[in-house]
């Protein structure tokens, strides 16, 4: 049961949605960051185990940014 829990913690979403320094500059549009993630999304098959937990939990992949939520939407 522990090491699902760590499991979880270790390739935490939000570290890729907010503190990735590649992910998170990319989605700003940042030349060289897009690069770089262009070719980790080739190499790893869809992105590091941070991205992928990502694109489990919003179903977006981790070059994409979040849907904006409008306020017409319940």
């Amino acid at each position: 049961m522990a090491d699902d829990h760590q499991k979880r913690t270790l390739f935490d979403p939000e570290f890729c949605e907010k503190r990735c320094p590649v992910c998170t500059r990319a989605r700003q549009g940042n030349r060289l960051a897009r690069l770089l993630m262009a070719i980790e999304m080739v190499v790893t098959f869809g992105g590091c185990p941070w991205g992928r937990a990502r694109q489990r939990k919003h179903g977006i992949r981790p070059n994409e940014p979040l849907p904006t939520k409008n306020a017409d939407e319940s």
